[in-house]
Parts: structure tokens; sequence; C-alpha cells
């Protein structure tokens, strides 16, 4: 099966947009990417449920490769459920770092600056 990448090596426009247009552009073409972005990861979300089913059958391993790429099948995260005793514990925590924030004693740093891009709620 032939590999299909998308190159996101170089943007399709201008990365510093001087005018509206260009802007305009900037934008339309990001947001066309999202577009796709969805599109191909709804379509994978449905292969992956194939494989998931082969992995049923028995017809592939939980951790094999093919064509270059390492495929590793996980269980899913662990969910707990914790006695009250310690559900109390946990909120005097956060209170206890809430008051630390407030009274200027945390130390912070600010994680790397990202994009969130998503449809317009109307």
């Amino acid at each position: 099966m032939a590999s299909s990448r998308v190159s996101l090596d170089r943007p399709p426009v201008d990365p510093l947009p001087a005018d509206g247009d260009a802007l305009d552009a900037l934008l339309l073409a990001i947001t066309a990417c999202k577009g796709r972005q969805r599109e191909l990861e709804e379509q994978l979300e449905d292969l992956l449920l194939h494989l998931s089913e082969a992995l049923e059958r028995g017809s592939v391993d939980p951790s094999f490769q093919h064509a270059g790429w390492s495929f590793v099948h996980s269980p899913g995260r662990l969910k707990a459920t914790y006695p009250e005793s310690v559900n109390r514990l946990e909120a005097e925590l956060k209170a206890a770092r809430q008051r630390a924030l407030q009274q200027g004693l945390v130390r912070q740093e600010r994680g790397k600056p990202f994009w969130t891009v998503r449809p317009a709620q109307a």
C-alpha cells in the first residue's frame, strides 16, 4: 500500500500577511486544513476500529510492525474511584494549592504557545 504523506513543511501562503487579503487567505488555508484534519481523524477512527476487531479475532498481535510503522494496542486508561476520605484530602490539597498561588508562593512557567482552531459556535 502506497504511503500518502501530507507535507506540512511549508505553509500555503505568506506566514506573515501584510494586508487583509493575505490574512484572509492564511485563515482560509488554516480552516481548510483543519477541515481535512477532521475528515482524516474520522477515517482513521473507523480504520482503527477495524484493526481492533482484527485484534479481537486474533488476526494481529497487540504490538507489531508493518511497512516501517509500529502498531501498539493500548487497552485504555484505568479510571479510579476513590473513597470519600481520599476525595476530602484531595479537596484540601487543591485549596492549599490555591492559597499558595494567591499568596505568591508558587513558581509558574508558561508552556509553549499554541492556537486552538475550531468552528465557531452560533
